[in-house]
């Protein structure tokens, strides 16, 4: 009897003791779940995140030339160079762009194009020699203000100038005209005012476009330049890019006799580069 009271005795104890004790670990739990309002983190644009991005894009367009030019006193020539006949006869070309960029809103950027030409030509009547060469640099120089910029699409205003430096070498030997070495060059400024865009569809594909004209009288009559195609981002340092670009120009410097130059040509063709972002 005297078990059965303390059995008893136990049970009423424990069952009011188990109450209290489920109220303070239910308390206790809920002190420590209430730490405040849950903070959520936007994603960050690593891009607008940086204070400088750089790039360097070393590129090759399969160039075509068309339209005239004119040198000294001979008559207005047409051009028509197709991108075998530059392949053929190139002896060195270099083509790179290169930018940087401040909070990515203001930047400026570098386009370099030079080409080295050259064909030989033997004279079978008096056994001499004929041999052509020809040198064309155009470099650019850009700066430019992001007018709109979201993690997708970039929108950019750009202004600077476009230097032409174009020559012609005739050098003869054994001819029936004897031996000679001729050279005209002419080179000159244009100021340029462009718009370009780019759109991000994912992480893998992009598209892009730029426009510009020029000239104006200061340096050619008139510059033109339109681009445009697709790229794809290997990682978000390493992209390709696939365009086709048309660059014209109507440039006379009016002088006469032996110093006359004239150049009225469009270089286009498919553009294919490699670009690294850091």
């Amino acid at each position: 009897m005297r078990t059965l009271r303390k059995l008893a005795t136990t049970t009423c104890a424990l069952g009011l003791l188990t109450p209290a004790g489920t109220s303070f670990v239910s308390e206790a739990g809920a002190a420590d779940l209430s730490t405040g309002p849950v903070q959520v983190q936007e994603p960050v644009n690593e891009r607008v995140d940086r204070t400088w991005e750089f790039l360097i894009a070393p590129y090759f367009v399969g160039a075509n030339i068309t339209g005239t030019s004119q040198v000294g006193r001979l008559p207005a020539t047409d051009v028509d160079i197709g991108t075998g006949d530059i392949l053929e006869n190139l002896r060195f070309g270099a083509m790179l762009r290169t930018e940087a960029l401040y909070r990515q809103k203001f930047g400026a950027m570098l386009d370099v194009a030079y080409m080295n030409l050259a064909t030989a030509n033997d004279t079978p009547l008096t056994g001499g020699r004929v041999r052509v060469g020809g040198d064309q640099l155009i470099l650019e120089g850009m700066l430019f203000y992001r007018a709109y910029n979201s993690p997708q699409t970039t929108v950019d205003v750009y202004a600077g100038g476009r230097y032409w430096d174009i020559s012609l070498n005739l050098d003869a030997t054994g001819t029936i005209a004897g031996n000679f070495d001729i050279t005209r060059a002419d080179d000159w400024l244009d100021p340029v005012i462009g718009l370009r865009a780019m759109h991000m569809f994912n992480d893998k594909w992009s598209v892009n476009g730029r426009g510009d004209i020029g000239g104006f009288g200061a340096g050619s009559d008139f510059t033109w330049n339109v681009q445009g195609g697709v790229g794809y981002h290997f990682n978000k340092i390493w992209s390709a890019h696939f365009q086709y670009k048309a660059l014209g120009v109507d440039y006379d410097n009016e002088k006469s006799g032996t110093s006359r130059f004239a150049y009225d040509t469009i270089t286009h063709g498919p553009l294919i580069g490699i670009a690294a972002r850091f």
